[in-house]
């Protein structure tokens, strides 16, 4: 029997809360604690930047991913609420607002940490970063339900806390002025309405056992990702010693 969806929703977040590698992982907690040096901060950012410089096109295929040939009514629903995360990914100045693309906030939190901008768009990436990036893009293609669990409830569910927790090492640890963060700032404002929002679409999309089978492999499968890509960085930032 299938769980209710609140409850299958209350499972994934809570596994993604235990389990995902931007909050349990060797190489966060060192940025946390300010143990990485700033030079290795600077290579895990510009790495980081093969996914967050490109998070408007993500955010696009939940949409693109909704419906097939002929939408039905319920698809242009769906497609309608997932345009609020489409916005706030491209920049509310676009419609009147004051924040700019997330992408931009990431240049100016690259710039801050001593990146310049051209070093950031010319960064070679590790092959685990690109294996991380494709997963996830992947998922957003597939559907909307691997959409939503391999993205907003994986890891937009727990990044209040793990950008809180960066914005406060970039501040204490790295020098990184204030002003420069509202790139972390943003998504702690942000995207718990974003998991929310998952969590209403989800409760008409996963409602049998083999909808629900899918939802948590699209999780675990974006939450390996992310495990894969941290574990390149370490090894190939830190070295074998700091596993």
């Amino acid at each position: 029997m299938p769980l209710p969806p609140a409850a299958f929703a209350e499972a994934l977040l809570r596994e993604a809360r235990e389990t995902h590698p931007w909050l349990h992982h060797p190489l966060f907690q060192l940025i946390y604690r300010g143990e990485l040096p700033r030079a290795q901060v600077q290579r895990v950012i510009r790495q980081q930047g093969c996914f967050f410089l490109d998070t408007l096109r993500h955010a696009a295929w939940k949409i693109i991913s909704v419906g097939g040939d002929t939408p039905t009514f319920e698809d242009l629903e769906r497609q309608r609420a997932l345009i609020p995360l489409v916005v706030e990914e491209g920049g509310e100045d676009t419609v009147g607002g004051k924040t700019t693309a997330h992408a931009y906030l990431f240049v100016k939190l690259a710039e801050a940490l001593g990146i310049a901008r051209d070093e950031l768009f010319s960064t070679e990436y590790l092959p685990t970063t690109i294996i991380e990036k494709n997963e996830l893009f992947l998922l957003q293609r597939s559907s909307t339900l691997e959409a939503l669990c391999g993205g907003n409830i994986a890891t937009e569910s727990i990044n209040p806390i793990h950008m809180q927790r960066m914005a406060d090492a970039m501040e204490k640890h790295y020098g990184v002025d204030r002003a420069a963060l509202d790139f972390y700032y943003v998504h702690v404002e942000v995207e718990g309405d974003h998991a929310e929002r998952a969590v209403r679409i989800l409760s008409k999309l996963a409602t049998t056992d083999a909808e629900q089978a899918r939802g948590r492999l699209a999780m675990r499968r974006a939450l390996t990702a992310r495990r894969i890509c941290a574990d390149g960085m370490l090894e190939a930032f830190v070295g074998p010693a700091g596993r």
